[in-house]
């Protein structure tokens, strides 16, 4: 355990840095500058051999813990305040993107779990959500870090594209809110797009963004049934297969927070730090992941998923515009 103290040092004043950041430009996600800043300090000198035993704690057991507390923030009362039209649009939209983008990722002969995290990045909750379902994948350390730096660049440009947009449109607060919340990908993203527009467009965005959130816990599940099998096809005798889990632990502990968070009341100050630490745990496990990460291997996947993902970018606004318009949520 005391060997993996200076990393875990170092690894927290590189989460810290990226949440301070990210208080000063709340636009800016601190899990996408965790991943930058870990990557930018191994690229551009080197990742210190001191760090190695807490970066691979912080990578493997602290993200886990990270995404076991995410359940925290799946909340029941989002979907009842957005109504069974809500509900019914909200799961459309995620769905439409997600196999959009792997229709997409066909054509442009990419690979499937590099667009599979694109997918429900953009889908679910940026970040958050490619943080959660990589261990579900079999993607790499660069995919993960391509996919996230994607996802972060455009939630950033919807702050500035949807606001000109939904002006040229004549969009009503309610219908601009419920739009920005359907079509971007971070929290913090979303608050900031619909924060351009007016304080009604911000309440109405954040109920449909907490209830695209609620569908993390059913497709991080749904994952790990996937990659399961996967695992136990390769496996190359029964012993080997039966080691592998039905559901992982930390995806167990996830729903289990989950249900506690819609059975008991929490109060709100413990709430808001168990959310919090989720952040810095998973912070942390990105921070590690960056380090992993060289400048050769992610130029080597090239500028088609750069450019597929623009694409789906803009097709996920359509979808998530005509649906809420179609609705009314």
């Amino acid at each position: 355990m005391i060997k993996t103290l200076p990393g875990l040092g170092l690894i927290a004043v590189i989460v810290a840095a990226a949440f301070q950041i990210h208080n000063f430009q709340p636009a800016i996600s601190p899990l996408a500058l965790c991943v930058a800043l870990g990557f930018l300090i191994a690229n551009l000198g080197s990742w210190p051999a001191f760090a190695n035993d807490g970066t691979t704690l912080a990578g493997k057991k602290l993200m886990r813990i990270g995404v076991a507390l995410l359940g925290a923030q799946v909340s029941v009362v989002s979907l009842q305040a957005i109504g069974i039209k809500g509900v019914i649009t909200v799961i459309l939209v995620v769905s439409f993107t997600i196999f959009g983008v792997l229709g997409l990722s066909k054509l442009f002969k990419m690979s499937g779990d590099l667009a599979l995290l694109i997918g429900v990045g953009f889908g679910v909750c940026g970040a958050t959500a490619v943080a959660a379902i990589r261990p579900q994948t079999r993607a790499t350390q660069e995919e993960t870090s391509y996919a996230i730096a994607l996802i972060s660049l455009c939630g950033t440009l919807s702050i500035f594209l949807l606001p000109f947009l939904g002006h040229l449109m004549g969009l009503s607060d309610q219908t601009f809110g419920a739009w920005a919340g359907a079509a971007v990908h971070d929290v913090g993203q979303v608050i900031a797009t619909a924060s351009v527009w007016s304080d009604d467009a911000v309440k109405s965005a954040v109920v449909v963004k907490l209830a695209r959130v609620c569908l993390l816990a059913p497709i991080v599940l749904i994952l790990s049934i996937r990659h399961r099998r996967y695992l136990t096809v390769q496996g190359k005798n029964a012993v080997a297969s039966a080691k592998v889990p039905l559901i992982p632990f930390f995806v167990l502990g996830f729903i289990s927070v989950a249900i506690l968070q819609n059975t008991v009341v929490i109060p709100v100050g413990v709430h808001d730090n168990i959310v919090l630490l989720s952040k810095i745990l998973l912070g942390a496990g990105l921070v590690a992941l960056g380090s992993g990460v060289r400048w050769g291997a992610i130029r080597a996947i090239g500028p088609r998923p750069m450019l597929m993902g623009m694409i789906a970018w803009l097709l996920v606004a359509g979808i998530a515009l005509t649906a809420v318009t179609i609705t009314g949520i």
